[in-house]
């Protein structure tokens, strides 16, 4: 999990996390591929039905917009960033000449004049990022061009032993729930075909689950992704709770897909064998599930309970991510007894 957060892969700009990935892969002796717009994938058995388990690689971040002559910096935001979150951060921008620091500034009251002013959202539009130069020149000669990404510098703790907290934790979780999956699996043998994929563009329109959706029409899917709990001392009392620490959540409903209900009941029964503690969710956001349920899949998102989404201090449970991984090794074993 720390090794996956700490690789950039802002929405579009997936090459630094891919390629981790596939080295981790491939590390398991096995051979993954990627398509044409970047997502990876690694395919175990080639018979029986086909099973796919799927995280995006991608996350939120920031694009150079424009270079000003003072040298600062104009952004584009990649994904949904809350505007709130932007000021007072401290950014790294990969450029071709390397890693290169920058901060997203705040005016200090001190050079405000109206004290409205200081209750007021710095909108996207009018922030600059400070990469302590004086002129358009200088910034140019750091490397820095138009349409670099840039990702929020990331400072992982623990708020509990258990409790990891950072951002990123969507969907690294769900990426490194695969990889531990894909361990446990690859030799197995099973009467089933799986593929396990990596996809890129979740955060800015579940593109690269489209793509794989079109071209492999797989007869189950499971989307694992975090999913935002409503435990949180700020999450309001409008739906039922997900408790972050008490098991892995069947996504039934969001904003884009309602889960297959066959699906439910066998993720029921497997992790009541299995002794896995699962918990129900609604609410809002998408998963890649959405977009391959419309090429005929069966469909369940396994959520990851996550506090504070899209925000700097994402929060989930260890053991929350331990279990989802144990809850695809079991899905992959019912699937396959069903036959």
């Amino acid at each position: 999990m720390e090794e996956l957060i700490k690789v950039p892969g802002v929405s579009g700009f997936e090459d630094d996390i891919r390629e981790y990935i596939r080295s981790k892969v491939e590390a398991l002796g096995l051979k993954p591929w990627e398509d044409n717009v970047g997502d990876l994938l690694v395919t175990v058995g080639d018979k029986g039905p086909h099973v796919i388990f799927i995280a995006h690689m991608d996350e939120l971040g920031l694009i150079v917009s424009k270079l000003e002559a003072d040298g600062s910096l104009r952004i584009r935001k990649v994904g949904g960033i809350d505007d709130r979150t932007l000021v007072g951060r401290v950014v790294e921008i990969k450029t071709q000449k390397g890693l290169v620091t920058g901060v997203l500034g705040l005016k200090p009251p001190h050079l405000m004049t109206d004290r409205e002013e200081m209750k007021k959202v710095q909108g996207w539009e009018e922030v600059r990022v400070d990469v302590g130069t004086r002129s358009k020149k200088e910034t140019e000669k750091l490397g820095i061009r138009v349409l670099d990404a840039m990702v929020f510098k990331k400072d992982i703790t623990y708020v509990t032993p258990d409790l990891i907290c950072a951002r990123g934790v969507d969907d690294r979780a769900g990426c490194a729930v695969l990889l531990d999956a894909l361990e446990k699996l690859k030799d197995r043998r099973l009467p089933i075909k799986m593929t396990f994929v990596w996809s890129v563009q979740e955060e800015t329109g579940l593109k690269g689950a489209k793509v794989v959706g079109f071209q492999l029409k797989p007869d189950y899917v499971f989307a694992v992704d975090t999913m935002t709990t409503t435990d949180a001392p700020i999450g309001g009392d409008s739906l039922e709770k997900v408790l972050i620490g008490s098991g892995p959540a069947m996504r039934m409903f969001d904003n884009a897909a309602i889960a297959s209900p066959k699906l439910r009941k066998m993720l029921e029964e497997v992790a009541k064998a299995a002794k896995i503690p699962l918990q129900y969710g609604t609410g809002g956001g998408s998963t890649d599930g959405a977009a391959m349920q419309d090429f005929g899949s069966l469909m369940m998102p396994i959520g990851i309970p996550m506090r504070y989404t899209h925000s700097p201090t994402e929060i989930a449970s260890i053991k929350d991510i331990e279990n989802a991984s144990k809850l695809v090794v079991k899905v992959a074993e019912r699937i396959a007894k069903a036959r």
